[in-house]
């Protein structure tokens, strides 16, 4: 008897020293967000060199590349360069590239290879919006092309033209 009452007590105690639980349970919630973004890049329109007394205008391509998340429709404007002539607007722009501070070479660039239409900074003067493939980008050729019969003083010609992704 007393080894059954030794193991009553044996079997009290450890269920006594045998610590409680108690189970609840929560929610976790998980979330984000997928942002619109793009990045861009440009490859330069070096048009080499130019003759004045070609009987052909001198062309050239460049080309922007974008990559945007999923779900954008981006579009790419080109500005009006750094020199443009008077009367040059985002949508109509007049383009020239500068030699020193006074000599201006004119220059224009043009959404298709027919060099047709002109590639400004307004959705109406820009490309059709790009297919948003995220991780892979897409390249967009520029098409360059400086007029024939300008006479314009010997030497290096430049201009810097915006290239903006709208998302």
């Amino acid at each position: 008897m007393k080894k059954v009452l030794f193991g009553i007590l044996t079997l009290g105690l450890v269920l006594l020293s045998a610590p409680a639980f108690a189970a609840t349970t929560a929610n976790v919630g998980i979330s984000a967000t997928v942002v619109a973004s793009c990045s861009i890049t440009a490859l330069p329109v070096a048009f080499g060199n130019y003759d004045a007394l070609s009987a052909t205008p001198t062309d050239a391509t460049g080309s922007v590349d974008v990559t945007c998340s999923v779900g954008s429709l981006p579009k790419i404007w080109l500005g009006q360069g750094l020199h443009a002539d008077t009367g040059s607007t985002d949508g109509a722009p007049v383009r020239r590239m500068i030699n020193g501070t006074t000599n201006f070479l004119s220059y224009q660039l043009y959404q298709e290879v027919l060099r047709t239409n002109v590639w400004g900074a307004t959705n109406a003067s820009s490309p059709a919006a790009l297919p948003a493939l995220g991780i892979t980008g897409v390249t967009s050729t520029i098409y360059g092309r400086v007029p024939i019969n300008q006479t314009s003083t010997t030497g290096t010609y430049a201009d810097t033209v915006v290239a903006t992704v709208n998302f």
